[in-house]
Order: structure tokens, then sequence, then C-alpha cells
């Protein structure tokens, strides 16, 4: 055991720590912070707000008795529009003060857009540039208008569509077909594939309440994450045995039985080392990242959701989605750690193994995107579970070669 920490502590050194915590804040801030910045919250990306109000007062799923509880809360809406509208100038003119009165007045205008005077063409216009900048007001915040106004127009239109989604893909009562019958219709699919969709559509999961903006930004928060963890991984465990090997050290340690053994520790400690620095980086990315966008909301929710149009493989909540990104994540991690420390072995200097080691970042890079890209949904040709044994292959196949050295050091002889 104290050959072991002895290794770590060649592993954790301050050098190594400092290049990785720099490295950390630099990625963050130039890529991940992306992810967090631009998740969709406020007004104009009503869906989220929804899924945010539906979770808290009706839980992680909207049956028919919440559904139509949750139609009374347009009322809530239009008072707060009835109250914009009243002390507008603009709309006040027109004779128009609230919700209502702006619905008859499309209705009016509307279908007689034709054979409207002059006037009249004037005035629909008019009002709709008026909306029009409304909406623009609220997404961008324009600070030199007057017309500074709730965000309950763009909500109310998030309502509608709501209730419309839910009308067509649970109470199916809607003369759209819903979105399962909608991908089925439009694409050659697998038996599997399509039993798979048919289940979802009649199995009455998809109650559930879930955006595709946040499983969106979940994975591509996650593909950002694995890609770092891999960089990582590398950086802090590569050096170890091509350090002694450049400075001859393995000459002393093959001339005792107890010295052979060290390397076999060395594998161990960067293993340990590998699940260490990705539990850290994955507590640390994690923590900041619901703190900032509050995902950890819809922990318990489905993903598959009749507020979305993709579907999944699995029937699972949103926790559990994210739990399987991470076991991805320690996963690439060890692979990564297990062919690190195999290119090591025969590198004998930095410079060479720095040559075996990028060509192997770019080929994990590819297969963490490979797996965690549109994670585990349904998608045309996509098979996650070929990438799932894919992935499990890369990591049995590292971390038995890496034995097999191990092994083979045992009984190397020095020539």
């Amino acid at each position: 055991m104290r050959i072991i920490i002895n290794e770590l502590r060649k592993i954790w050194n301050f050098k190594i720590l400092a290049i990785i915590i720099a490295l950390c804040a630099i990625y963050f801030s130039l890529s991940m912070m992306d992810y967090i910045r631009w998740y969709p919250s406020g007004a104009w990306f009503g869906h989220v707000e929804f899924a945010h109000h539906l979770t808290e007062n009706y839980g992680p799923s909207l049956n028919m008795e919440d559904f139509e509880d949750f139609l009374t809360y347009r009322d809530v809406i239009v008072a707060e529009l009835d109250q914009f509208f009243e002390a507008n100038a603009f709309f006040r003119e027109l004779e128009i003060s609230g919700f209502d009165d702006l619905q008859n007045f499309r209705e009016y205008y509307g279908p007689r857009y034709e054979t409207l005077t002059d006037e009249e063409r004037s005035r629909f216009y008019a009002v709709s540039l008026e909306l029009g900048y409304i909406v623009r007001t609220e997404q961008y915040g324009d600070l030199t208008s007057q017309n500074v106004t709730p965000d309950a127009y763009n909500k109310i239109n998030s309502f509608y569509n709501l209730v419309s989604f839910y009308q067509i893909n649970i109470i199916m009562e809607d003369e759209w077909p819903s979105h399962i019958d909608s991908f089925i219709a439009r694409h050659p699919l697998s038996e599997a594939e399509y039993n798979r969709l048919t289940q979802i559509r009649d199995s009455g999961e998809l109650t559930s309440i879930m955006t595709q903006h946040t499983l969106f930004h979940a994975w591509r928060y996650a593909r950002g994450l694995a890609m770092l963890v891999v960089l990582v991984t590398l950086i802090m465990v590569s050096s170890l045995v091509t350090s002694d090997r450049a400075n001859r050290v393995n000459w002393l340690q093959y001339s005792s039985r107890q010295g052979r053994k060290i390397f076999g520790k060395q594998f161990l400690a960067v293993l340990i080392s590998a699940v260490v620095v990705t539990t850290i980086l994955v507590i640390v990315f994690a923590a900041v990242f619901a703190a900032m966008t509050g995902m950890y909301a819809f922990w318990n929710n489905g993903i598959n959701s009749f507020m979305g149009a993709t579907f999944h493989w699995l029937s699972i909540t949103f926790g559990q989605y994210v739990l399987l990104m991470v076991v991805v994540m320690y996963m690439i991690s060890i692979g990564a750690a297990a062919f690190a420390f195999i290119l090591a072995r025969f590198s004998t200097n930095m410079i060479r193994l720095m040559f075996k080691i990028i060509p192997l970042f770019t080929v994990l890079v590819v297969l963490s995107n490979r797996v965690l890209d549109n994670f585990l949904q349904v998608v045309v040709g996509g098979d996650a579970f070929m990438q799932g044994v894919l992935l499990l292959l890369v990591l049995t196949v590292g971390f038995t070669a890496a034995v097999v050295v191990v092994v083979r050091e045992k009984k190397f002889e020095l020539v």
C-alpha cells in the first residue's frame, strides 16, 4: 500500500495539478460556459418555463386530471395580458383593452384581409407590427422602448403550444397526427425502431414532463465534459511510467522480485487516479451546470415526453439518463488511462509519448462523441446498443492489454 501511495504522489504532483486547474478554467470559459449561457430560459423559451411550472405543481408527469386543471392557468396569463393592454395607449386607441379583444380583432380582420379598406389594412398592419415589437423587446431587452411588457404575451403562445402537444400526443383528439406517428410515417424504420416507438406511444409514458431543450443541452454538456475528462486523464497518468524509464529507474526495479511488482502497482495507481479525477470533474462541473440551469428540478421526470419530438430506447428518468452519461465518462476515463499506461511503457521519453498520446486522444474523443451524441435516442440507422458494446469493448481491450503488459513485465529480461 505504501508503494501505491508513493506512486499516487508522483502522479498528483503540484506541477500537474496546476496545469490541470488552469486547463479546466480555460476550457470551461471558452467552451463549457456556452452550454450554460445558451440554455433556454425566460418567456421566449416558454416550454422550459412551463416544464418547471408543471413539475412544481403536478410532479414528474401530467395526467388528464392535472391537464384539466392546467387549462385554468390560461386565466392567470390572460389577466396579466389584460393589465398590459389596458395600460398601453397604442392598443387603447384601437379599443383593444384586453387579450380577448385582441383575439376578436384578429378573427374579424384576418379572414377579411383581401377585402379590407386601406385604413383597415393599415390598422391591421400596425397591430401586427406592434405585437412583433413587443416580442422582440421581451427577447432582446430593448431598454429604449417605453412599451415594457410582462412576458405574458409569449407565455400565452407557449401555453397554447403545450395544450396542443398534449392533445396531439396524449388525448389524440387533434386533427394532426402524434409526433411518433409523424416520425414513423416519414422514416424507413427497422423492426426494433418501429416496435420501440409504438411501445412508447401506447405505454402512456409520454405523459412525462420533459423538454427537448433540456435533454439537448444535457447531453451536449456531457459530451464536452467527456472530452475534458479524457484530456485531463491522459495528462495526469501518462508521464508516470515514461519518467521512470527515461531516468532508468526500471533497471533498478528489474533487479529484484519486489521491484518487478512495482509496475503492477503503478498500473493500479493510474486507475485510481483516473477514477478520482473523473469523480472530481463530474462533481464540480455537474454542480455548476445544475445550479446555473436549474435542470435538477427534472431529476425524476421521464425522458420520453409529450413536449418533445425525440424518443429514447430506455424508459428512464432524467436522473438515470444523467447517471448513465456519467458511467460513460468513467468507462472512457479508465480506458484512456489503460491505453496511456501501455503507451508509456513503450516510450523512452516524453516527446515520443506525446506523438502516441495525441492520436489516442483523438480516437477516444471521436468514440465519446459517437456514444454521447443524441444519447440513447431512437435515431434512424442509429444503434445505441452497438455504441455501448463498442465502448465496453474499448475498455475491455485496454484493460486486458495493460494487465498483459504488467504480467509480462515481471518476466522481462534485460538485454
